[in-house]
C-alpha cells in the first residue's frame, strides 16, 4: 500500500511539471526559417550594389553559385542577372569579354542568350 500511495504522489507531482514544460515548448521562440538563395534574390543584390566591393563580391558570389545554370524556368532571370553585372560601371569592357567567354564556356546550350544579354548591356553602357 505504501508503494501505491508513493506512485500515485510522484505521477500527480509530475503532471505540474509536464504541464509548464509543453507551455515553455510552444511558448519558446522558433528559430526562424532562412529564406533560400535563388536566382531572384541574386538579382536583387546586383541591382542593389552601390560600392566597387559590393559588385567584387556579388559577382564573385554569381560566378560561385551560378556561373553553371541548368533551371530553364529561370533562364530570363540569370540573363537578367548577366545583364546587370555586365552593364555595371563597377567592370571593365576587357572584365566583360572574359566574364562572357566563362559563361559561354559553362553553358553551351545558352551561349547565344549569353552573347546577346552582354552586347545588349554593353551597348547600353556606352550609350549612357
Amino acid at each position: 500500500m505504501f508503494y501505491v500511495v508513493l506512485w500515485v504522489l510522484s505521477f500527480i507531482a509530475i503532471i505540474p511539471v509536464l504541464i509548464v514544460g509543453v507551455i515553455y515548448i510552444f511558448m519558446s521562440d522558433k528559430p526562424s526559417q532562412t529564406k533560400e538563395f535563388t536566382i531572384k534574390v541574386m538579382l536583387d543584390i546586383i541591382k542593389g550594389v552601390k560600392t566597387q566591393e559590393a559588385f567584387n563580391a556579388a559577382m564573385q558570389q554569381f560566378k560561385g553559385k551560378y556561373k553553371v545554370f541548368n533551371d530553364q524556368k529561370n533562364i530570363d532571370t540569370w540573363i537578367n542577372c548577366i545583364q546587370q553585372l555586365a552593364s555595371s560601371s563597377f567592370i571593365d569592357t576587357d572584365s566583360v569579354a572574359r566574364f562572357r567567354q566563362e559563361l559561354e564556356d559553362a553553358n553551351p546550350d545558352n551561349a547565344k542568350k549569353i552573347s546577346v544579354a552582354v552586347g545588349t548591356a554593353l551597348k547600353n553602357r556606352e550609350n549612357k
